[in-house]
């Protein structure tokens, strides 16, 4: 026995074979309705002076005790009946998990004492507004857990029932738990196969949009139907931790989320897998466009291509049909390039094409018709009939887009005409290089470079030859040297402005500037001299990343 009752058994022969009648009887049905009919036959034929005999279960889902089964009450008003842990008679047995034998009115006052006023009017109609005498309420325990509890009343006399009757209602109790844990397993494998059932003809659903080619605004309008709730996809590579939003994975990569009108947790078990398998489906979608988008950046890349090479004039025509250019006047190239790190991820599907369609949102914006082309891991940008304003403010928005997390460098070739767009692309890979070289700055424009420009025209064996030549000596001596030589350049032989730019004293910048002119054996203030100075020391920064 799990309770404290008499050890002293109180079992008759004939009641010793009806609870073995019993135990075959409630072993015969795994369906919940006719384990607890039998549980109460079973019941009422061993204690023949009761008036109802009623069972509460406790609902995990509400967390509260519910009636399954009765006879003898009004069972419509008893369904409204909720009773917490602790509440009532039921509540209590079903906290203590302990049988509690009643023989007086008063006792039994007391232990219902706390029932809300909500669940004893339900209680009141149902027990057909009767006064109980006498009870006993018995914990349905299965192992260390309480299902529920049985309850006996009479509603004429005090003191009807005895242990013997607790006892014989107790052992019922304990062969039933059996039975109804079965009967719940049982159910649970019964829902979750016709849950995987429908799961799976959902599933399909689903992936026929996908084939069809319905796109994922069918599979939205499904999902809506089917949880009876809005649901509204977000294109993000970025996700944050919110209760009303669910990820859209592929593998580890994001590729958007689903923003609901509630927590996914409050969702039933069904629904959430219901919106777990149309994440799937629009995953796959996201999949299809992508590598339709591949292909399509693969066909612009041979579109570029032909545009720097020589085109007769009916396959420029196809080109500029394809672009929707009309007459366009000139061309500019634009090159994109991370300073320290890729743009993008190769790893991630949807990384360079998030990055590629937020570009072509922006310039719609700002100019019409541009042409966005990757290679390797640069972003090449031809854009027709630029303005010098347009220019500026497509700049800003490049930063705003990339982050300022991501430094960029930013080459910019001059207009041309179309038939000379390679000009304009070579233009801006100098730019592109010579931001990389010099570090002076990450936006470098072709048009406004000096003698730089001609630098990348030289072969690096003359480029060395000639740096050899004319500050060859002082490379060998002290950088520090070379460094005052390059402030004193920049700020174009100003003393006062070179000393403060090298938080140095005048006098001291005199000594440098001499010591200078005596390794080299030159005079600064000869023009030819120093004309050839200041081209050597940019050759040589040119050629030179440190």
């Amino acid at each position: 026995m799990t309770n404290n009752l008499n050890h002293n058994s109180y079992l008759t022969l004939p009641k010793a074979k009806k609870l073995l009648e019993i135990n075959k009887m409630l072993t015969q049905s795994l369906k919940l309705e006719e384990v607890l009919k039998n549980l109460i036959t079973a019941a009422s034929e061993l204690v023949q002076v009761t008036d109802t005999f009623m069972i509460y279960l406790y609902d995990e889902l509400t967390g509260k005790l519910r009636i399954a089964e009765a006879i003898g009450v009004e069972i419509e008003p008893l369904k409204r009946i909720e009773f917490a842990p602790g509440e009532s008679i039921t509540g209590k047995v079903f906290l203590e998990k302990k049988s509690k034998l009643f023989k007086s009115e008063q006792e039994i006052d007391f232990y219902m004492s706390n029932m809300s006023e909500e669940n004893y009017q339900f209680y009141y109609e149902g027990v057909r507004r009767q006064k109980i005498k006498s009870a006993f309420c018995v914990p349905i325990l299965y192992q260390d857990s309480c299902l529920g509890v049985l309850i006996v009343d009479n509603f004429n006399q005090d003191g009807i029932f005895s242990d013997a009757d607790l006892e014989v209602i107790q052992i019922i109790a304990d062969q039933s738990a059996i039975a109804l844990e079965h009967s719940r397993v049982y159910q649970n494998l019964l829902q979750k196969n016709e849950m995987l059932s429908n799961t799976i003809s959902i599933h399909k659903k689903f992936y026929q949009f996908i084939i069809d080619g319905e796109g994922i605004g069918q599979i939205l309008l499904l999902l809506e139907t089917l949880i009876g709730s809005k649901v509204v996809h977000r294109e993000t590579n970025l996700y944050h931790e919110d209760s009303n939003y669910y990820p859209i994975v592929r593998s580890h990569e994001i590729l958007g989320v689903l923003e609901l009108e509630r927590p996914f947790e409050t969702f039933p078990e069904f629904e959430q897998l219901i919106i777990e398998h149309a994440c799937s489906a629009i995953a796959l979608e996201l999949t299809k466009n992508s590598a339709l988008l591949e292909q399509e950046f693969h066909f612009r890349q041979e579109i570029f291509n032909q545009l720097l090479h020589d085109l007769t004039s009916s396959d420029l025509k196809r080109i500029l049909t394809y672009l929707q250019w009309n007459e366009v006047r000139d061309i500019q190239c634009i090159i994109i390039e991370g300073s320290a790190n890729p743009l993008w991820d190769r790893n991630k599907l949807t990384d360079k094409q998030w990055l590629v369609l937020s570009f072509e949102n922006m310039l719609k914006s700002i100019c019409t018709n541009s042409f966005i082309v990757t290679n390797a891991f640069q972003l090449i940008v031809v854009l027709p009939d630029l303005k010098d304003d347009q220019l500026s403010q497509i700049i800003k928005e490049i930063e705003m887009i990339v982050g300022k997390e991501k430094k960029v460098l930013i080459g910019i070739g001059r207009k041309t005409s179309i038939q000379q767009i390679a000009i304009s692309y070579h233009e801006a890979i100098q730019s592109i290089n010579y931001a990389k070289t010099t570090k002076q700055s990450y936006i470098v424009e072709y048009a406004k470079l000096g003698m730089e420009r001609l630098f990348h025209d030289l072969e690096p064996q003359r480029i060395e030859i000639f740096i050899q030549d004319k500050i060859g000596k002082l490379l060998k001596t002290d950088f520090l040297l070379i460094d005052t030589l390059l402030c004193f350049i920049n700020q174009n032989k100003n003393h006062k402005e070179t000393a403060k730019a090298l938080h140095i004293h005048g006098n001291t910048l005199y000594y440098r500037l001499r010591k200078i002119e005596d390794i080299l054996q030159i005079d600064l203030n000869d023009e030819k001299e120093w004309v050839d100075l200041v081209i050597a020391v940019q050759l040589y920064v040119a050629s030179h990343k440190k």
